[in-house]
């Protein structure tokens, strides 16, 4: 039933059906990779998108096309202080800071926890199709087991409501509610409209399922898992709580569970050795996904998250961290001849269920074909590669190592506060000091208490970590804690920054330590930005359009328009094809011409576009300096016959 050899790359479960475009894509997660985030509008823009080994294009006017047509379209949620820091002088993240909402679970010491797109596409004159991934993956560029289910529909005309969409509906209609700021208007109206019109969408279970269903956690006063009490069970589980598994093995039948060594330490350490199911697995030395050196994804991989929050037992906040190995999470029972199959982002934990957001599908299938045995594959086929054949039995060490109780509790005070920080309302100020070539930036904001002895640094992420500014506290508050006191200068102005540095997304260091512990989280806050210039994006587009080539490589992209093979492109332009006279890569006149007719002859609104670029850069001099030799001899006639069409 689970196919290894069948791997799905996200970009390509967030690819348009044939004929279809984006109109709106809601997506939450956990944890959060901004450059991950970057390289999302691509499966929108270019279809073939990354390379062989599943790496998204790096190719920066592939990046600022697919971003100018969708980043807007594009709106991401994740937990507080859960956003990963980026390297610095990353440009392109201008476009991503209207598309970023920091979450807060409503219960106490619960975090924001399911991994859901919801895409809504457009197909002119024909119905409107909803996709909804449902992952146990977040939003990074991890390497790792993970499971994505794919649900996909057509918009039918009935006036109720399917009842077993109505979750997803709830979820999306939750969102503005559990943002740390406030929505746009329009944002908030078209999330609301697909919310409505997610619930009328007549979604179908995957092949040899019958019948689905949602459930969603934290958002209402249900508490408890959906899971039904049979004599059989399997878990797949990164994570672990003694206390879970018990009531598994219990009141569920677990006889097969799949994890972490480090997780089954921690039940073994909680309950004991007899604590643990009949049969343990972890993954094999043989199953990592992740086969090359740190050096080599240093050297042409994407940049690490940095400072994602450790992981421990009894902080929710800390359920999960990003792994190399196994992070999918399953629960399959077996009833009778009935079997039942739960994805999505659950662990097997107490807050997973108790305080935490969270979303789980419902699969109904036949044992036969969704149970345990099918599930896991036959043993040692030399012909199939099944789940099996990655896993090995997880043998109990004869002492497990004991945990060091200060350094856990350490970070667990650091994760309360990252979380608190990261839901701050903050306001960044952008003030004109040079005629448009130099900036400050203030950051202002109520900081929340901070702790006596807590180290906080935080600087605008386009720059480096060297530039930091410690956060002081200047008046005792109460025992063990100091406020940062509200000053016109806010909490810390950055002087002198080039207008490409101006940005809504600041990074926080928070350092605790007591004796010989120390933990440091590193995690990126969004801000309101004001003050910045109103044709920021323009210029922008001018700084990153560094010389004709660019330009010229840009508009070429623009006519290829949505679905195009962009990776053959990016080759070429990059220099490494052949000579291909007469295709996109000789960048000769000729070629760009053919692209011209052919768009105004097949899709004139990619000329529409391409006009909208040229006449952004012919408002200066720069820019015009940029527009390549010999362009006004090809435009000029090909632009004349569009608004002729138009007329």
């Amino acid at each position: 039933m689970l196919g290894t050899r069948e791997r799905t790359l996200l970009l390509e479960s967030l690819r348009p059906p044939t004929g279809y475009r984006l109109r709106r894509a809601v997506g939450t997660s956990f944890t959060l990779d901004l450059m991950a985030l970057l390289t999302a509008p691509l499966a929108f823009t270019f279809f073939d998108a990354h390379d062989e080994k599943g790496a998204p294009v790096a190719d920066p006017v592939a990046l600022l096309e697919a971003l100018r047509r969708h980043a807007e379209k594009v709106t991401l949620f994740c937990q507080a202080g859960a956003i990963g820091v980026p390297k610095p002088q990353q440009r392109l993240m201008a476009y991503l800071e209207a598309s970023v909402f920091e979450v807060e679970a409503r219960r106490e010491g619960g975090i924001f926890h399911p991994k859901v797109w919801v895409l809504n596409f457009e197909g002119g004159d024909r119905p409107a199709i909803y996709r909804v991934l449902c992952l146990s993956r977040n939003l990074t560029f991890a390497r790792a087991w993970d499971t994505c289910l794919c649900l996909e529909g057509q918009l039918t005309q009935r006036q109720r409501g399917y009842w077993r969409n109505k979750p997803f509906a709830d979820l999306l209609l939750a969102l503005p509610a559990l943002a740390t700021r406030s929505l746009p208007a329009e944002l908030r109206k078209e999330i609301s409209r697909m919310a409505y019109e997610v619930r009328r969408v007549d979604f179908r279970p995957p092949d040899q399922f019958s019948d689905f269903r949602i459930h969603n956690f934290g958002l209402t006063r249900r508490r408890g898992w959906p899971f039904p009490k049979v004599q059989r069970s399997l878990v797949v589980s990164p994570f672990l709580v003694g206390s879970t598994v018990k009531d598994l093995v219990h009141d569920h039948g677990l006889e097969v569970l799949i994890s972490r060594p480090e997780a089954f330490e921690d039940v073994v350490r909680s309950l004991g050795r007899e604590g643990l199911p009949e049969t343990c697995y972890v993954l094999s030395p043989g199953a990592s996904l992740d086969s090359r050196s740190s050096a080599e994804e240093e050297a042409d991989g994407p940049p690490p998250v940095d400072g994602s929050p450790p992981e421990s037992e009894s902080s929710p906040h800390n359920d999960e961290v990003e792994l190399v190995g196994l992070h999918a999470k399953l629960f399959l029972f077996e009833n009778g001849p009935e079997a039942r199959l739960f994805t999505g982002s659950a662990n097997a934990t107490g807050a997973a269920f108790q305080q935490n957001v969270e979303l789980l599908v419902e699969l109904v299938g036949k044992k036969k074909n969704c149970g345990i045995n099918a599930f896991l594959g036959v043993e040692n086929d030399p012909q199939l590669e099944t789940l099996r054949s990655l896993l090995q039995e997880y043998q109990v060490p004869d002492s497990v190592p004991a945990v060091d109780d200060l350094q856990r509790n350490l970070e667990r005070r650091a994760d309360r506060l990252t979380r608190v920080l990261g839901a701050t309302r903050l306001l960044a100020t952008a003030r004109d000091v040079d005629e448009g070539q130099r900036w400050d930036l203030t950051l202002s904001g109520a900081l929340p208490d901070i702790p006596a002895g807590a180290e906080i640094k935080v600087w605008p992420v386009t720059l480096s970590a060297e530039v930091a500014l410690q956060i002081r506290g200047a008046e005792v508050a109460g025992p063990g804690t100091v406020t940062q006191t509200a000053t016109g200068d806010g909490i810390a102005t950055f002087k002198g920054l080039s207008f490409e540095a101006l940005t809504a997304f600041f990074a926080f260091q928070v350092a605790l330590s007591e004796g010989q512990h120390e933990v440091q989280n590193r995690f990126v806050v969004t801000a309101d930005l004001v003050g910045a210039p109103e044709d920021r994006k323009p210029r922008l587009l001018r700084s990153l359009l560094k010389d004709r080539s660019r330009v010229l490589q840009l508009l070429l992209l623009i006519l290829m328009g949505e679905g195009a093979d962009v990776s053959a492109f990016v080759e070429v332009a990059r220099g490494g094809g052949k000579d291909t006279r007469g295709t996109f890569g000789s960048w000769d006149q000729g070629t760009l011409l053919e692209a011209l007719l052919r768009s105004l002859s097949e899709n004139p609104r990619q000329i529409d576009a391409a006009a909208r670029l040229i006449a952004d850069l012919e408002k200066t001099p720069e820019g015009r300096g940029l527009l390549p030799e010999g362009l006004e001899e090809i435009w000029e006639p090909v632009w004349a016959a569009r608004k002729a069409q138009k007329s």
